[in-house]
Parts: C-alpha cells; sequence; structure tokens
C-alpha cells in the first residue's frame, strides 16, 4: 500500500493535517491506515533537537518502523518533522523496494503562525525557546522537480497578517485539503506508481560496480567484527566515511548470512540507481543498514 510522508516546520499543524487524511482514506474504503510519528517511539521528546545524536536515532527509528510496516494491507502515513531532503530520499528508496506509490505533503507555515500553535499546546509539549527558529533555519523545504519529493502537496497553514484571529479558518483543522488528488495519485495512480517504483535506470558502469561490491563488502566486515564488542543502543563507526557521523545503529549482533542477505539487497537496487559520486555509497549502505535494525 502507498507511503505518504508529511514533513512540515515546528508546529506546523503536520499531526492534525495527518489525520484528517487517514479520516478521508477510511471514508474512501481503505481498510488498513497506519500513522508512525514521532511519538511512536516512547523515550521521544522534543529535546532531541538539541543533540543530532538523539536526532538521527530518532529518524533511524522513523526509518525502521516505516520499512517495517509497509506493506500491501496497509498505507503508511510517516508525521514527523522530516525536514533533512537526504532522509526524504531514504524514505523514498524504502517505498521504491517495495514498489509502492509516494507522495509528499507539506505543511508550510511561517515561524509566527508555528509560534503561535506551538504556544496553544500543552507545556509539555512546546519546543524550547528559539528552538523554532532554529530548525526552520536548517529546513530543506521539499522541491516537487525532485523524484523523492513527488508528487508534492503544499498546505498553507495559517495567515501571517492575522495569524490568531484568521486561523479558524487557515489552521490545520479546517484549511482546505486536496484530499482527492491526493488519494488519486496514491490509491489510483498506476502509471505514477509505475513511474516512482517501477521505473528503470541505465545499469551502472563496470568501474562504479566494482567499488559499490567492494565498499559494501569492507561495511559488513567492519560492522561483522566490532559488533563483538558492542553494547545495544550504542553505535559503530564506520571508518570509510568522509563524515564521522556515519554510524551504525547497533541493537542487536546480526549474523554474518544476515548482513550478507542485506548487502546483495543494496547492490541489487544500487545497480540500477548508481550515483555519480561513489563517496556516497558508504552513507546510503549505512543508511540502509539503519533501516532494517
Amino acid at each position: 500500500m502507498p507511503l505518504l510522508l508529511i514533513c512540515g516546520g515546528p508546529s506546523s499543524g503536520k499531526t492534525t493535517v495527518a489525520g484528517r487524511i487517514a479520516a478521508y482514506l477510511e471514508s474512501q474504503g481503505v481498510i488498513s491506515v497506519e500513522i508512525i510519528s514521532d511519538e511512536c517511539n516512547g523515550n521521544f521528546s522534543r529535546t532531541i533537537y538539541n543533540d543530532s545524536r538523539k536526532e538521527r536515532e530518532q529518524r533511524g527509528f522513523l526509518r525502521s518502523e516505516v520499512q517495517r510496516r509497509l506493506s500491501k494491507e496497509c498505507f503508511i502515513i510517516c508525521d514527523s518533522l522530516n525536514y533533512i531532503k537526504g532522509f526524504r530520499y531514504e524514505l523514498f528508496c524504502v517505498g521504491k523496494l517495495v514498489q509502492t506509490t509516494f507522495a509528499v505533503v507539506f505543511c508550510e507555515a511561517s515561524a509566527q503562525t508555528s509560534k503561535w500553535l506551538d504556544s496553544q499546546k500543552d507545556e509539555c509539549q512546546r519546543y524550547e525557546e528559539g528552538k523554532i527558529d532554529d530548525i526552520l533555519m536548517r529546513f530543506e523545504q521539499p522541491n516537487g522537480k525532485n523524484r523523492w519529493d513527488s508528487p508534492l502537496f503544499t498546505i498553507h497553514i495559517g495567515n501571517d497578517e492575522h495569524e490568531s484571529s484568521n486561523l479558524e479558518a487557515d489552521g490545520p483543522r479546517s484549511k482546505r485539503i486536496p484530499f482527492e488528488a491526493i488519494f488519486s495519485s496514491l490509491v489510483k495512480g498506476k502509471a505514477l506508481s509505475a513511474n516512482l517504483s517501477t521505473q528503470s535506470a541505465p545499469l551502472a558502469a563496470s568501474n562504479f560496480l566494482h567499488d559499490l561490491d567492494r565498499i559494501t563488502q569492507e561495511v559488513v566486515s567492519t560492522v561483522f567484527e566490532q559488533q563483538k564488542a558492542a553494547s545495544p543502543g550504542g553505535s559503530i563507526t564506520i571508518p570509510y566515511c568522509s563524515d564521522n557521523d556515519e554510524q551504525v545503529i547497533f541493537n542487536r549482533a546480526r549474523t554474518l548470512p544476515e548482513l550478507t542477505r542485506l548487502r546483495r539487497q543494496f547492490i541489487s537496487y544500487t545497480k540500477t540507481h548508481p550515483v555519480e559520486d561513489k563517496s556516497k555509497i558508504v552513507s546510503m549502505f549505512v543508511n540502509y543498514l539503519n533501516s532494517n535494525a
């Protein structure tokens, strides 16, 4: 079943919009709709946005939940900030691997509107002072020209001139949502499904395949050896990354056959979706391993 990605700044109405879309899908006869949100993680707190490591772990949790639950029987809505384009690309790849349709709903709200909406929440659910501005500064807005952000449905939340008085009409509870278009593109859009999920790309060049094989084997060997001394909840640093932040989340020891199977799956997909920069292979494979943690 389809994967719908909700993204937007802090307190931009994402959860309300996700709930309204889920209710519409059910009214149209979709039997199983699941919303995967940050709160599905019992350890989630908005203070994670003060710690890049905890943010990465939370993204890893979301990725794993989406991949675990995405099936032919269930419609998945991923409700989170999803403000990093690289992470949206990873979720797009999850959808590609199971050959499903995919779309993005962007809840666009100004800092002024977001702060007003945040102030209406219970104190324990609010963002810390200055954190909304901080996240919005880092926010990588979706672009419908990118295949991982397409099709893109933008919902403008709030009214910048009168953010409080007009939120009854312009807030997430009452703002018009293009339900029919979203439903059509995800459920009825067979052509869209073919474009997003089954489109063939040119086979990779032989030197790329050589690098792909070598690099992924090195990562598997590193994970298999280092996990012997790792503790659950920790991580394994991959020395082949140019960015030391690339780490495999360690929840349990994985057998060599399991790691080899994941490596084969990753290679099979990447052969027909090669990247120009081979240094990205490690990052992509690490993300793939984390999504299958």
